[in-house]
């Protein structure tokens, strides 16, 4: 955790440690959503945390503004019992998922609304950390032209 995030809440920081310590792998998903000849599936266990920092850098590469973002994020919660349930039932995540509140997991906009708002201050918006991360113009537009067809 860099030393100007210990103020941020923990899925802030955990949601600012992925794109700070595997911005390889965003951006990795990224270019496979862009050159993919079909359709495309983002997921991680839950489908939140992970999934949405990409599908967040994802909507705003095609456009789509940051209160719609944030609000496409937030709209997990409505299912967030049924995902914890399901990873609840796996022998993989059923410790984590008895330990923890389902509160805890509980996606909120205010969470990808701070992401953005450090994107936006640290790096000129999502656009600008994909860039500064190798994700240039040119892979931008073929993303964007991808997201919009």
């Amino acid at each position: 955790m860099a030393e100007h995030d210990e103020g941020e809440s923990p899925a802030v920081r955990s949601y600012l440690g992925y794109l700070s310590h595997r911005a390889d792998n965003v951006v990795g998903a990224l270019r496979a959503i862009s050159t993919a000849s079909g359709a495309s599936v983002v997921h991680c266990a839950a489908g939140k945390d992970r999934t949405g920092v990409v599908c967040a850098l994802a909507l705003a590469v095609a456009g789509v503004p940051h209160e719609e973002i944030v609000a496409d994020y937030a709209m997990t919660a409505e299912i967030i019992d049924a995902l914890v349930a399901k990873l609840a039932a796996s022998p993989t995540y059923a410790e984590d998922m008895e330990r923890r509140d389902v509160a805890v997991h509980t996606p909120r906009a205010e969470t990808m609304d701070r992401v953005l708002t450090l994107l936006d201050e640290r790096h000129g918006g999502p656009l600008g950390w994909l860039d500064a991360h190798g994700f240039g113009a040119d892979e931008q537009a073929a993303l964007r032209a991808r997201l919009r067809t």
